[in-house]
């Protein structure tokens, strides 16, 4: 089967001396595998998160396609200007991996992720970026948090419900700041603004919300490292 078309890069690795397997998350097929033959020495940029068009060639029978000609659609080229960015795309590419391999076509999904590189690509301030790409991340994956109608005073990461009620210390968050800042991440507002100790601590609560309810799912380096760069 000979096919084309769009393609965001999530990972690539060694496959021979001179090719390259690359997994894309495509638009049509969800996460699919290829083999890019040549690949090292033709010296073609591979950014992780690149937007690219796809030509290949795919078995039914076969996991890996083979790619016959590979364009770029879009890549986020000013993002890799500035240190960042550069580890923000390596926190996305890091929860990405993690998440979508057995994922199917889902154009929102696709789009989501096209549109927050864009974001990514444009924006000045970029600590708001880790908790709300994450936190919107999770509601595209079905795991959006439910509200209690009468109002809420904590915020269950086992139930993924803000209510009134406590079942557990160890994953129930009670700050009214903290509160504040996880609702504005899962439901954004035009304009919000949090400390620096806020965002940490909320990036890391979104992070534990995801370990619960995503199998294997672990970003504790990446966490690390944007934790002293980004926050301190």
């Amino acid at each position: 089967m000979k096919a084309k078309e769009l393609g965001i890069l999530i990972d690539k690795q060694t496959y021979s001396e001179s090719s390259l397997v690359l997994h894309f998350y495509t638009l049509e097929r969800g996460f699919q595998s290829f083999v890019f033959k040549g690949a090292l020495k033709k010296r073609k940029a591979l950014n992780l998160l690149g937007l690219y068009e796809l030509s290949y060639f795919k078995r039914p029978e076969s996991e890996l396609g083979i790619i016959n000609q590979l364009d770029f659609a879009w890549t986020p080229l000013a993002i890799y200007e500035r240190p960042q960015k550069v580890l923000l795309v390596f926190f996305m590419t890091d929860i990405l991996q993690q998440t979508l391999r057995f994922q199917g076509a889902d154009p929102t999904l696709f789009y989501f992720i096209r549109d927050q590189l864009l974001r990514l690509e444009t924006m000045e301030q970029v600590r708001e970026f880790p908790g709300s790409f994450l936190a919107q991340y999770l509601m595209i994956l079905g795991y959006t948090p439910l509200k209690d109608e009468d109002g809420f005073s904590v915020f269950d990461m086992n139930t993924g419900r803000f209510s009134h009620a406590i079942a557990d210390n160890s994953t129930c968050v009670q700050d009214q700041a903290m509160l504040d800042y996880l609702i504005v991440q899962f439901w954004p507002t035009e304009e919000y603004h949090f400390s620096n100790r806020i965002q940490k601590e909320g990036l890391r609560i979104l992070i534990q919300y995801a370990g619960i309810h995503l199998a294997n799912f672990n970003i504790d380096k990446t966490l690390e490292i944007l934790h002293d760069t980004l926050y301190d």
